[in-house]
C-alpha cells in the first residue's frame, strides 16, 4: 500500500511539473484570447456543416441550446444571444466574408495543434495538406456528432413523454443524465488523440477524455455556484457575462490542457512507474541499442520503445536534445526516430563529454585562477578526464558488435559444451576475437566508403553488414 502511495506521489508531481513545465496557463490564456475571435467562426461553420445533412435541418439553435448548456455555465446565457446574433449575421455574408471566418477557424485550430505538440515534444505541425485534412475533418465531423447526440437525446426524452410509465424501465433519466458526460469525453478524446502529430495511444486518450470530462463537469457546477454567490454583478452590472465569460473560457483551456498533459504522461510514464534511474550516459547507451536493434529489424524507434527501455520523459527530452544537435537521431515523418549517423564513429567518451560537460568551464577557470587550491584541483580533474577518455575509448558500434557476437557465439556455446568440454569453450573464445578484430577492420575501411554517403553503416547479427 505504501509503495503505491508513493508510486501515485511520484506521478502527480510529474504531471504538475510537466504542466509547469510547458507553460500551460499561457498557453490557455493565449487560447482565451484566440477563441475570442473564433467562437462566431466555429459556430458559423458549424451551422454550414449541419445545412448539408436534411435530416439536421433546424438543429442549429437546439445545438446552440444544448452546447451552451453542457459546456458554458448558467452566468453565459448572454453571451449565447450574442453569438447567436453574430452567427446570424455572418450566415449572410459574402464569399470573401466566409473565407475570412473559415481562415479564423483555421488559425483557431492551428494554435490548438501547436499547443497539443509541444506538449507532446513534436517540433512541427502538420504539413498543408495534412493539417487541412485535418482541421476540415474536426470542423465537419465536430458539428454531425454534436447533431447526433442531439438528436438522440431528443429521441430519449420523446419515449419518456410517450411511452407508458414504466415502459422504458427507469433507463431515460439514467441515460439523460450520462450521455452529457459521454458526449463530452468523446470529443475530448477526440481532440487528444487526433490533434497531435503524433500517434497518441487510444486507451489513454480515452482516459484522458474520461477524467477531462469529469473535470471539466465538476468545475462547471462549482463555477456556477461560485458566479452565484458572488457580488461580481454587482460591480459590473450588465457586463458582468463579459469576464466572468473570459474566466470560464480560460478555466475551460486550463482543464483541456491538464488532459493533454496527462494523456502524454500516461503515454510515456511506464519507465517512471517501474523505479527505473538511469543516469543520461546509461540512457543514451540504452537507447542507441534499442534503436540498433529496432534498424536491424528495418523499424525506427517509437515513444513506446523509449517508455519501455526505461527512460523517464524529462531524460528523453534532455538526451534527445543531444543526439539531434550532434546528429545522432533524426525525425521520420511520421514522428519517430531513426539513426542518423554511423555509431562506429561515436564513442563512449564522445557520450560523456556531450552529457556531462567538463566540471570547469573556460570562465570557471578565469574566475578561479587566483584562489590557492585551484592548481590541484584542475590537476584532479584532468587525471579524472584522461582516465575516462581511457577507460571509454570504444566505438558505440564496437561496443554493440561485440555483444551481438558474445550473444551469438554463447548461443553457439550452450550447444557445444555437452559435447567438447572446457576446451572448446578457449577455442570459441580465440575465434570470437579474431573475428571481431577482422570485422573492426572491415568496418574501418567501409566507413571511408560511406562518408560521402552519409549511409548508416554498422554491423547487423552475425557480423554481417546491413
Amino acid at each position: 500500500m505504501t509503495e503505491q502511495v508513493h508510486r501515485w506521489r511520484r506521478f502527480l508531481v510529474s504531471l504538475w511539473t510537466l504542466f509547469n513545465e510547458k507553460n500551460c496557463r499561457q498557453n490557455a490564456a493565449a487560447l482565451t484570447y484566440m477563441t475570442l475571435f473564433a467562437i462566431v467562426p466555429l459556430v458559423t461553420v458549424s451551422y454550414a456543416m449541419l445545412s448539408l445533412f436534411p435530416d439536421f435541418a433546424g438543429l442549429q439553435d437546439k445545438l446552440q441550446e444544448q452546447i451552451f448548456e453542457h459546456f458554458v455555465p448558467a452566468s453565459g446565457r448572454e453571451v449565447q444571444e450574442y453569438v447567436r446574433s453574430f452567427s446570424s449575421q455572418a450566415q449572410r455574408l459574402t464569399g470573401a466574408g466566409v473565407a475570412i471566418l473559415m481562415v479564423t477557424a483555421g488559425f483557431m485550430l492551428r494554435n490548438i495543434e501547436e499547443t497539443f505538440n509541444s506538449i507532446w515534444d513534436i517540433p512541427s505541425g502538420r504539413s498543408g495538406v495534412s493539417s487541412f485534412l485535418l482541421y476540415w475533418a474536426i470542423l465537419s465531423l465536430g458539428p454531425i456528432l454534436l447533431g447526433a447526440g442531439v438528436a438522440m437525446s431528443t429521441y430519449l426524452i420523446s419515449q419518456k413523454l410517450f411511452l407508458p410509465e414504466g415502459g422504458t424501465m427507469g433507463l431515460v433519466p439514467v441515460v439523460l443524465g450520462v450521455l452529457p458526460l459521454l458526449l463530452t469525453a468523446a470529443a475530448f478524446t477526440l481532440l487528444f488523440v487526433a490533434v497531435p502529430n503524433c500517434r497518441v495511444p487510444l486507451r489513454y486518450g480515452i482516459v484522458g477524455g474520461l477524467v477531462t470530462a469529469f473535470a471539466f463537469e465538476t468545475a462547471k457546477n462549482l463555477f456556477g455556484i461560485m458566479v452565484a454567490r458572488s457580488s461580481v454583478q454587482a460591480i459590473y452590472g450588465a457586463f458582468a457575462f463579459v469576464p466572468l465569460f473570459l474566466m470560464w473560457v480560460y478555466l475551460t483551456w486550463m482543464i483541456v490542457l491538464a488532459g493533454c498533459v496527462l494523456v502524454r504522461m500516461l503515454s510515456a510514464y511506464d519507465a517512471a512507474a517501474q523505479g527505473r534511474r538511469y543516469s543520461d550516459v546509461v540512457a543514451t547507451v540504452v537507447l542507441l541499442w534499442e534503436a540498433f536493434r529496432k534498424y536491424q529489424q528495418g523499424m525506427p524507434l517509437r515513444d513506446r520503445d523509449i517508455s519501455r527501455a526505461g527512460i523517464t520523459p524529462a531524460q528523453w527530452r534532455r538526451i534527445r536534445e543531444v543526439l539531434q544537435r550532434h546528429k545522432v537521431f533524426t525525425l521520420t515523418d511520421r514522428n519517430d526516430y531513426v539513426l542518423q549517423r554511423d555509431l562506429y564513429s561515436i564513442k563512449l567518451s564522445q557520450l560523456a563529454s556531450w552529457l556531462n560537460p567538463a566540471p570547469l568551464s573556460s570562465a570557471s577557470q578565469a574566475a578561479l585562477q587566483g584562489q590557492p587550491w585551484f592548481s590541484e584541483l584542475e590537476r584532479r580533474f584532468n587525471a579524472v578526464r584522461d582516465f575516462t577518455a581511457d577507460q571509454l575509448d570504444l566505438t558505440v558500434g564496437e561496443l554493440f558488435r561485440d555483444a551481438a557476437s558474445d550473444g551469438d557465439e554463447g548461443d553457439k556455446g550452450g550447444k557445444s559444451r555437452s559435447r567438447r568440454g572446457k576446451g572448446s569453450t578457449t577455442t570459441r573464445k580465440s575465434k570470437s576475437k579474431q573475428g571481431s578484430d577482422k570485422s573492426a577492420t572491415e568496418s574501418s575501411k567501409s566507413k571511408d566508403d560511406d562518408k560521402g554517403m552519409g549511409s548508416l553503416s554498422f554491423l547487423g547479427r552475425r557480423n554481417k553488414r546491413v
